[in-house]
């Protein structure tokens, strides 16, 4: 029998994937683990492989379109097996429960399309950009499983209803901006559509900026124990687990540290007041090519440095492989955000909601410093607080602050 390629179901709220790009063609051969399609959500990028050994005998579901979850999107022939045997069905499958990635799924049965008065068939994200452009889904044609509405409809419509106002004579001057002219040439360039994971970035950071009341603090710290520390842990970690711990890693658990002292940094704001949280999630904001993600270390409060750096070099690897689940980047209490690696001495971050509070941290740079009334040159680090002041007051970010600088002046402290 032919092996059914589905559309997976990543996390508890996924309803449907976009396939971003097939890795595979029709008619060649695959084997398992190989990526047969790159797929995308509002949150994440995933490589869905072959599970077995075959032939990708058909594809159905083409590049750049939309389906639900537990939907066929292709047909692997395994060895021995010929075109004979295939069924090919009219579209994908039905949404089922939740399906683990390219395991196979029940194939459609046939198209239906919903009858006249018949709610109208839409998907999530359809709904959500309709209802964002103003646009009526009534009339609107779908071309998803049964008539389902998807969101490259919706964006089709959108882009019709563009050029037909452009094209719509109006009276000079009408819509021109006070100085412009009506006649101005189009600039110059090319769009890059946006991707489901640019525009989930675009949502959550203006959410962030318009809901929370967003305050800012600083400090400079003296780095020099917490380089001295990674040189002695450096060889030990290195030789048990292979790995080399980072200053990050030594900032992630110190932070966790200092937040377990104030426990008001590591809350949530709620429409029924400040959730206090027992534990310690730490979101690590990370750049990916398709834009920026935020990984969470759970528990960090409880764990050792080197667990630490092991978490941290794994969420690298699936951020390289693109294999974050929405379980890898959910349920964060508190995010770090280091841009040392780019030389900035200093930078204001936003916070990721639903957390009140992000910590950014700068470069290490040799400094000349006053110590003991001697100018002398020491390893000094920048970190800047942002905090939502409608759950934080300046006076408790402050002494979290101090806290942190305690700590990482002298590490011990931390313990």
């Amino acid at each position: 029998m032919p092996l059914d390629i589905v559309m997976p179901k990543l996390g508890l709220t996924m309803t449907e994937g976009l396939i971003v790009e097939w890795k595979k063609s029709e008619g060649e051969e695959v084997k398992k683990g190989d990526v047969l399609f790159v797929l995308e959500t509002e949150k994440v990028t995933y490589d869905v492989e072959a599970p077995e050994d075959g032939t990708l005998a058909k594809i159905l579901v083409q590049a750049q379109e939309t389906v639900p979850v537990g939907a066929v999107v292709a047909f692997i022939l395994k060895p021995g097996e010929d075109a004979a045997s295939l069924t090919i069905m009219a579209s994908p499958a039905k949404p089922v429960a939740e399906v683990p990635a390219g395991v196979a799924g029940p194939a459609a049965t046939g198209e239906t399309h919903p009858a006249a008065g018949d709610r109208v068939k839409a998907t999530p994200l359809a709904k959500k950009m309709a209802k964002a452009m103003g646009l009526d889904l009534v009339g609107m044609t779908g071309s998803g499983p049964a008539g389902r509405v998807t969101s490259e409809d919706v964006a089709r419509a959108q882009k019709g209803a563009a050029e037909k106002a452009a094209a719509t004579p109006s009276a000079p001057g009408a819509d021109a901006p006070a100085g412009q002219s009506v006649n101005t040439p189009e600039a110059e360039g090319h769009v890059v559509p946006f991707t489901g994971m640019r525009r989930t970035i675009a949502k959550k950071m203006l959410a962030s900026k318009v809901e929370a009341a967003q305050a800012y603090m600083g400090n400079t710290i003296d780095a020099t124990r917490i380089q001295e520390l990674r040189k002695v842990l450096m060889p030990h970690i290195e030789k048990k687990q292979g790995l080399r711990i980072t200053i990050t890693d030594i900032m992630m658990k110190i932070t966790g540290a200092a937040l377990r002292e104030h426990p008001v940094i590591n809350t949530r704001w709620t429409d029924k007041g400040v959730l206090f949280l027992p534990d310690v999630h730490m979101g690590m904001a990370m750049a990916l090519d398709e834009g920026l993600i935020v990984p969470v270390i759970r528990d960090i409060n409880k764990k050792s440095y080197g667990q630490i750096a092991a978490d941290r070099v794994q969420l690298i690897q699936k951020g390289k492989e693109n294999k974050f689940l929405p379980d890898d980047i959910k349920n964060g209490t508190f995010t770090l955000s280091a841009m040392g690696m780019f030389g900035l001495e200093t930078f204001p971050a936003i916070i990721n909601q639903p957390e009140n509070a992000i910590l950014a941290v700068g470069a290490i740079i040799d400094k000349p410093v006053v110590v003991a009334g001697e100018i002398v040159v020491r390893p000094m680090m920048t970190i800047n607080l942002t905090y939502d002041h409608r759950a934080i007051d300046g006076a408790e970010a402050g002494k979290f602050m101090r806290t942190l600088k305690e700590m990482l002046v002298e590490p011990l402290f931390a313990l």
